[in-house]
């Protein structure tokens, strides 16, 4: 019974460190992308990727998947992240890159599934169909934006890192878009999904300030 208990227990953890590790890719990868590169409308970008991570922590949050078993719960923990590190072994990047690669493969993977349900809805407004269709392409153009100095310099002409980044955002969006298509939220604690969602924008949007303030610093 103990074992049992402790099993379970552990699979609770890896869930819950599950949902940390995805919760703070945006604001590592926005402060290693900033941080090196800089951003030409950082209020623009402050606009929008409030909005688009604010998007991405709320379906992150609800439809993640919970480990119902030690194998499952390592499965969904190591997924994503063995993805980039395939890919990190071919560039040779610094482990900044390992952030910006992760929320390339978890982000891309979160606006196209939510554009092809846009497409798909029951909405019966063409308008607003229009509206939530228009707000997903916005996202990825901004994650472009932002990440696009960083494909230019470390992921172009590395056709298997490339072919490995594209795997990992083809097979989770595969995973999000089913979760999302059956509407089956996995977290519905409403208080815990808004405490979840405030503190990681808070962090994103630190780390959106000091990545910034360090590049205009450093680059004087």
């Amino acid at each position: 019974m103990e074992n049992l208990e402790a099993r379970s227990r552990l699979v609770s953890i890896i869930g819950y460190i599950h949902l940390a590790y995805l919760g703070l890719l945006p604001a590592l990868a926005t402060f290693a992308l900033l941080f090196r590169y800089g951003h030409p409308f950082p209020f623009l970008l402050f606009l929008g990727g409030t909005a688009a991570v604010g998007v991405y922590l709320a379906v992150t949050f609800s439809y993640t998947p919970q480990p119902t078993s030690l194998g499952f719960g390592l499965l969904i923990l190591l997924d994503g992240p063995l993805w980039v590190l395939l890919s990190l072994l071919q560039t040779r990047v610094n482990p900044l890159g390992f952030a910006v690669e992760g929320f390339l493969v978890d982000g891309t993977a979160i606006w196209i599934s939510i554009l092809v349900l846009s497409i798909q809805t029951y909405i019966p407004l063409r308008q607003d169909r229009f509206t939530a269709i228009g707000f997903m392409l916005a996202a990825l153009a901004a994650t472009i934006s932002l990440a696009w100095p960083y494909l230019r310099d470390e992921l172009w002409r590395h056709w298997a890192s490339m072919a490995l980044i594209v795997a990992g955002i083809v097979e989770s969006t595969l995973l999000r878009f089913s979760a999302l298509s059956k509407q089956q939220a996995v977290h519905k604690d409403e208080n815990k999904g808004a405490g979840y969602i405030i503190v990681m924008l808070l962090l994103w949007f630190a780390a959106m300030v000091l990545g910034n303030v360090l590049h205009e610093y450093l680059s004087k």
